[in-house]
């Protein structure tokens, strides 16, 4: 069981640089958090958040107004929801460095991801966008400043040059970045604590740990997803060493593969219980373990295409949460989570291996159904493309002999038409459900990355396998009527 003292910050982790959701949606699940045990939200606006002045550059077309984020904060405050807000700092910045006006900050120039420590400007730009969020977040109590997967560091002309004459690893070289962008924070807003993820700490030595010079500055957010865990064993003690408090970073979704599409809830279930068996291993080397966020990622980086959408992670994000908040499943928790998100069927584990499509009503529940009936349609979809027929007797070769024996290519057709038919009832579906959820431009994303290429080679094999099997056009719709 959980202590009373421990994880008392149950923090749900809005990734908004992927599918961002419109105020209407938020109003309706922002309650939902609240009943499902959430205490606030871990808010990563990236370009959604509407950067203002010399860094308007960075803000989205499909960025949040000023009031927007006033109206979010209102609806966190009236669901007793704290707000952490998140902004990186150091890697994961693309959505910065992609931009011509901050190119030259890049670590390496080729690659926007990672801000370059030693430019004289990279320090000024990210206290500038972590000023401007702050002030549009002026109760905000604690700030996540990022820092996580660092890949390139040390490597630029600046840095290395840097290195030789003052003598510095690429652990200090990090650990001084950090240093001078919470002392920005700790400077200007005495009251805030300052957050950072932990990983590039990780793997570092003690007597590295030890020199930091960050255990008064900020407070690590230990992070992993995996049900099994595979941290290394001296992290909790190199961390106690110097931290006081820490925090922890499970996953309720969007951990599995950067083009999943449906949620394995005892993936993430299992998760959040080995981190439950970890923190009472380890509580007592720290001062406070003082809450975990659960994140819920919705794009794996910038550029990536988008994984699990929020509405087809809820069911696991209040299963993992009743989890947390207890230390354990209870016989009847199941059910209670069931009449919260009117399941009439039951709530499947692994939905990959449902047979069904569940039976529920709760907000954007219409878009956790068809994610799950996309699912199946693109499971007979690979089947189709994979079946001997297709694969042997539809082969490329044969077809451009047309070599082919109407017995093998008119059950293929059949089933063809039957998939198609199938992803154009989806495609609708989409349009009718996804402006209710999500800001514009998120339905045309999902139809151009997971619908449309599916049509599109689907359509592509009709026409071909029409041309093959019917001189006259009239004739082959009155052939596929009989195939049907």
């Amino acid at each position: 069981m959980a202590d009373q003292d421990t994880l008392q910050s149950r923090l749900v982790h809005l990734d908004l640089k992927g599918a961002p959701l419109c105020l209407s949606y938020l109003e309706k699940v922002l309650p939902l958090f609240r009943t499902f045990g959430a205490t606030g939200l871990l808010i990563e606006y990236e370009d959604t958040f509407p950067y203002q002045n010399d860094l308007k550059t960075i803000r989205a077309p499909h960025a949040y107004s000023e009031d927007n984020i006033k109206d979010i904060l209102k609806l966190a405050e009236d669901n007793n929801l704290e707000v952490i807000p998140l902004v990186q700092t150091f890697g994961h910045l693309e959505f910065v460095l992609k931009h011509q006006q901050f190119a030259a900050l890049r670590e390496i120039k080729k690659y926007p991801m990672a801000l370059c420590p030693s430019h004289h400007d990279s320090v000024t730009i990210v206290c500038k966008m972590i000023d401007q969020v702050i002030k549009l977040h002026p109760q905000v109590k604690h700030f996540h400043i990022g820092c996580d997967e660092v890949y390139h560091l040390g490597l630029c002309e600046a840095c290395t040059q840097r290195m030789i004459k003052e003598s510095l690893t690429k652990d200090q070289l990090f650990f001084e970045h950090v240093r001078n962008v919470a002392k920005h924070i700790k400077a200007h807003y005495d009251s805030i604590t300052v957050i950072i993820w932990d990983d590039m700490l990780r793997y570092s030595e003690m007597s590295i740990i030890l020199n930091c010079g960050l255990g008064d500055l900020v407070e690590p957010m230990v992070w992993h997803y995996l049900p099994k865990f595979i941290l290394p064993a001296s992290l909790w003690d190199n961390l106690s060493a110097v931290f006081p408090n820490i925090w922890i970073a499970s996953a309720f979704k969007g951990a599995t593969g950067p083009k999943s599409v449906i949620t394995n809830i005892l993936y993430h279930l299992d998760n959040n219980n080995s981190w439950l068996d970890t923190v009472q291993l380890v509580k007592r080397k720290f001062k406070n373990i003082k809450g975990i966020a659960v994140t819920g990622w919705q794009r794996y980086d910038h550029y990536a295409i988008l994984c699990e959408l929020l509405p087809q992670g809820l069911p696991s994000l209040a299963i993992c949460l009743k989890a947390i908040k207890q230390g354990t499943l209870g016989p009847n928790d199941l059910g209670q989570v069931a009449k919260e998100l009117k399941f009439l069927t039951p709530i499947p584990f692994n939905p990959f291996i449902s047979p069904e499509i569940p039976i529920c009503e709760f907000p954007g529940s219409e878009i956790y159904q068809l994610t799950i009936e996309y699912v199946h349609t693109e499971a007979a979809y690979n089947e189709l493309f994979a079946l001997d027929g297709m694969t042997a007797w539809m082969h490329e070769y044969n077809v451009q002999r047309k070599f082919i024996n109407p017995v093998h290519v008119e059950p293929l057709l059949g089933r063809a038409i039957s998939i198609l038919d199938s992803y154009h009832s989806l495609d609708k579906k989409i349009q009718a459900t996804f402006r209710h959820v999500f800001v514009d431009g998120v339905e045309e994303e999902w139809r151009a990355c997971f619908i449309t290429p599916s049509i599109q080679r689907l359509e592509a094999f009709m026409e071909k396998a029409r041309s093959l099997l019917y001189s006259d056009p009239e004739t082959a719709l009155c052939e596929e009527m009989n195939v049907e």
